[in-house]
């Protein structure tokens, strides 16, 4: 009987203040959406950065003279530098490729996609090169051991260009859980509006049951469950969001990034999985905040 009594107040107080309620219902769907959306940036940004480990290369551009005269590395100089490389535990492979098959794997890259770009571009625009993958692509050891032999002119290590990609996806994510904190506040004060109105409003009944007997547990878990309710409505509405916007918004805006495997994708699993922390995070919000607010109001 305690509990439907309580769960029919609940009910009943998400009615008594509709605007109050909705504001509630909205800010904190908005700041869980977005604190989820941070996370899932995260996540991405963590398989991103194994999809391109896999394929990280260091590219040991040569000199002019090697580029201009060697074509299968048999140089003394070029030799020298392949030998270190092979012989290094610390170096998977080393694939040498001459000024023609730099310029071929060039346009084998970007012909399809920029034909522009390639048709701009000179043939002699590209030395001969090493390209050196690593056991460990973090682990730039071997390279730093060649970079100051005769024949080097360059190293392009690709982990530039990843820790570029990735920096602007944790600015993405920052921004996401800064707008997060920001909403998460209003979200708050509008608990504690939400939950002093309906306690005020029930003042006259409250303080008779108080009078009767009844705990104070039980003349606050309405206001309590209310406010929790009220998360829970957001949360799912923040879950829904983010579904829609997955299937309208970002496949369709990174499609063919995805398709050329160039980002993690972010899935449907990916949002479920984080669905039930969002929230969890969220009603524990609301039953504080209200709980907090009850006690400071009481005392008043």
């Amino acid at each position: 009987m305690k509990i439907r009594f309580v769960l029919k107040e609940a009910f009943a107080g998400l009615t008594r203040n509709v605007t109050m309620t909705v504001a509630m219902i909205i800010t904190t769907a908005i700041s869980l959406a977005l604190l989820a959306t941070g996370v899932l940036i995260t996540n991405m940004t963590a398989d991103t950065k194994e999809l391109y480990l896999d394929r990280i290369e260091v590219m040991v551009q040569l000199d002019d003279e090697i580029s201009a005269n060697d074509l299968d590395c048999s140089s003394d100089v070029c030799k020298d530098i392949r030998d270190t490389l092979e012989n290094d535990d610390d170096v998977e492979s080393v694939t040498y490729r001459n000024k023609d098959q730099s310029y071929e794997r060039f346009v084998e890259l970007f012909g399809q996609s920029d034909p522009v770009l390639v048709e701009q571009t000179s043939q002699d625009a590209f030395p001969a090169a090493l390209h050196v993958r690593l056991a460990d692509p973090l682990d730039t050891s071997p390279i730093d051991e060649i970079a100051e032999k005769p024949g080097v002119a360059t190293i392009v290590d690709q982990q530039d260009d990843l820790r570029g990609a990735t920096q602007n996806l944790d600015a993405v994510r920052n921004a996401s859980f800064v707008l997060a904190a920001v909403q998460a506040v209003a979200a708050v004060f509008l608990i504690m509006n939400m939950v002093q109105l309906a306690a005020f409003s029930r003042r006259h009944e409250t303080s008779i049951m108080r009078m009767v007997g009844a705990t104070r547990w039980y003349t606050q878990a309405p206001f309590i469950l209310e406010a929790v309710l009220a998360s829970l409505i957001g949360s799912l509405l923040s879950v829904g969001a983010l579904l829609l916007g997955k299937s309208f918004l970002l496949d369709q805006a990174l499609g063919s990034l995805y398709d050329a495997n160039l980002i993690a994708r972010i899935t449907a699993s990916d949002i479920w999985l984080v669905s039930p922390f969002v929230i969890v995070a969220g009603a524990l919000v609301a039953g504080v905040t209200a709980q907090v607010t009850l006690r400071w109001y009481v005392k008043k």
